[in-house]
């Protein structure tokens, strides 16, 4: 395993974000009554993303302050494979359609304006694997535990449940990085291309949306009389 690695100056908004007792600027947009958090384990927390293009489109982030998924334990990544099945279930059954997971994986700090590992999960029809697999060499993953902690990746868990992780270049090398967020919006039809930019599209209707179908799919049905 690599080292913990410390947040940038100012502070990591995931680290806030995934703390409680942060009153965070998603928070300030969650509806009377709600939490940001869509689920919560003891490692790990589910919130909807700015950006959010789609109703229903949630990150799943570490409380651990690290890079990448791939820098977790086993357990851990263990409890994400368990929560990842449990909160697709839940976004078939409220938004009808499958669910598409990615995670871009860093290995070095300094280039992104987001370094904590957070994994995308969204209802969706995009097919990024087919996307990638034109692009970037590309292999199975059986499990999360079979992610690289010492370079960077990308993993995609597609609609059909199976997972790739593909070869991508040093994290230095940003002028060829691959932008998933904006493949999966020019993939998806439900989507302006233009929406994938989170800074300039924060889409808070949708945020609100999203808040709100999940904490009625999580509430126990009602007994018929």
């Amino acid at each position: 395993m690599t080292g913990h690695p410390a947040p940038r100056p100012g502070g990591c908004v995931l680290c806030a974000g995934a703390d409680p007792a942060r009153v965070t600027p998603l928070q300030r947009l969650v509806p009377a009554g709600y939490s940001r958090f869509v689920a919560a384990t003891d490692d790990l927390v589910v919130v909807p993303t700015f950006g959010c293009f789609v109703a229903g489109y949630l990150l799943v982030v570490p409380r651990r302050h690290v890079l990448s998924f791939g820098q977790l334990d086993a357990s851990t990544l263990t409890e994400t494979e368990d929560l990842v099945r449990e909160l697709t279930t839940r976004l078939t059954a409220t938004y009808g359609l499958p669910v598409l997971g990615f995670e871009y994986g860093l290995a070095a700090a300094g280039v992104r304006r987001v370094e904590h590992a957070h994994w995308h999960l969204l209802p969706s029809t995009a097919d990024l694997t087919g996307w990638l697999d034109e692009r970037v060499p590309g292999r199975p993953l059986s499990s999360l535990t079979g992610l690289p902690d010492d370079r960077s990746y990308i993993a995609v868990r597609g609609q059909d449940g199976t997972m790739r992780t593909y070869q991508v270049n040093d994290a230095h090398q940003t002028h060829q990085r691959i932008r998933l967020r904006r493949a999966v919006a020019e993939l998806e039809p439900r989507v302006d291309a233009a929406a994938w930019d989170w800074a300039g599209h924060r889409c808070i209707d949708l945020i609100r949306a999203t808040i709100t179908d999940m904490a009625r799919a999580a509430e126990p049905a009602r007994p018929t009389r």
